[in-house]
């Protein structure tokens, strides 16, 4: 879907110290708006981004610490964000940012986000709109820069990369996309060797499940996966099954310069099989119906975050185990 068309709304943000200014532009015409430093909007988005994601570490542990220290000096309008409900911080700021262009976010029938990267792990899609996350009404791209229109031409012809690491693929999720796309080559992670993706002229997608972070990229038995790793491939679309990695600024560069169309990762810590199974299974099989990405991933969170909700889960077990992935439109 292309992001200059009709029916998408496009949503530039972006942060000058504690103030957020924001630039919606539909076929409506555009409309400008900052939302003011004692929203403290900045602040609130990092305790949203913290509850939501889950990972266990020294560091999480270390934070809450000093969170705790920092609690006793800090001004009573922080104190009482780290004390907010997290249905509390996703009201307020979806209503900072969303009231001034609910009528467009209303006619629109995709929405696409355009960031400075300083807002990279600002979950915009996950704030409240009508009662409930954005991500349930709308199919929602990222983007850092412009892009064409290009589409993206999906055919059971594709040929994928494929690799597949045991504890974080568990139940092997990318055999089944090996199915949908048979000329695919698939490894397992014991199996692969830097001479092995040397080899590979040309790739049509990238899908690697294996564990990883915004700051490394993901490492394999006998291979780190780094942003030049598969750049001479030239795929066009990049799916990572990897904590955090839709952070990972240079990964999102790299595949920039390079032509790929779309990137496609969690920004937070994501489940390993269970809900990232369903997620690789349901998008990639809505991509060989010929389904866009974000639709793709639309329906796909759309249908996980219903499901768990309705077998009992709390919310944000639901939003762990749907919301993870975020789709980067390149080029």
């Amino acid at each position: 879907m292309a992001s200059n068309s009709a029916e998408t709304l496009v949503i530039h943000v972006q942060q000058k110290r504690q103030v957020l200014d924001v630039q919606a532009a539909s076929d409506g015409g555009t409309h400008r708006y900052t939302v003011p430093e004692q929203r403290n909007v900045p602040a609130k988005m990092k305790a949203i981004y913290k509850s939501l994601n889950p990972r266990p570490s020294l560091l999480a542990l270390l934070d809450s610490i000093c969170g705790f220290f920092a609690d006793l000096f800090a001004d009573t309008d922080l104190k009482a964000i780290r004390r907010s409900d997290i249905h509390t911080l996703l009201t307020e700021v979806g209503q900072d940012l969303y009231a001034p262009i609910q009528a467009s976010i209303k006619s629109a029938s995709a929405i696409e986000f355009v960031l400075a990267e300083d807002c990279l792990s600002y979950p915009l899609d996950a704030l409240y709109y009508q009662g409930r996350p954005l991500f349930l009404d709308k199919p929602i791209t990222y983007r850092l820069h412009s892009h064409s229109d290009t589409l993206l031409q999906v055919s059971d012809q594709w040929k994928g990369l494929l690799i597949s690491h045991e504890s974080s693929d568990p139940e092997r999720a990318l055999l089944s996309v090996k199915r949908l796309f048979p000329r695919s080559i698939y490894y397992d992670d014991l199996e692969v060797h830097p001479k092995d993706l040397e080899s590979i002229a040309a790739a049509d997608f990238v899908l690697i499940s294996g564990h990883g972070d915004a700051d490394d990229g993901i490492d394999l038995a006998h291979i780190a996966i780094h942003p030049e790793t598969f750049v001479h491939m030239a795929p066009q679309l990049v799916y990572f099954d990897s904590c955090e990695l839709g952070l990972h600024r240079g990964f999102l560069h790299s595949l920039y310069r390079t032509g790929t169309l779309y990137y496609v990762a969690p920004i937070l810590s994501n489940e390993s099989g269970e809900s990232s199974t369903k997620t690789i299974e349901r998008f990639f099989g809505a991509l060989r119906e010929g389904e866009p990405p974000a639709n793709a991933l639309f329906v796909t969170r759309k249908t996980l975050y219903e499901h768990y909700t309705d077998q009992g889960d709390d919310f944000r077990f639901a939003m762990v185990r749907a919301f993870p992935f975020r789709v980067y439109r390149l080029n």
